[in-house]
């Protein structure tokens, strides 16, 4: 799941890449409705992967700290 969301990271900040390489209409919108979307899908992915593995998790390990 943390590759996915990589890959969809990676894919957000190509079309970045594009947009700022070529600032027209047309890459505007290719950011808003593909770069974005695929940023905030890979930011829960991520968020998801770290949770189910724990990383959120309150209990005697964060005491301890």
């Amino acid at each position: 799941m943390i590759v996915l969301a990589c890959l969809l990271a990676l894919a957000a900040l190509a079309i970045l890449v594009v947009m700022v390489l070529d600032l027209s209409g047309a890459t505007a919108i290719l950011f808003s409705f593909v770069g974005v979307p695929a940023l905030a899908v890979a930011l829960l992915l991520y968020g998801l992967a770290r949770w189910r593995a724990g990383a959120f998790r309150v209990g005697e390990e964060s005491r301890r700290l």
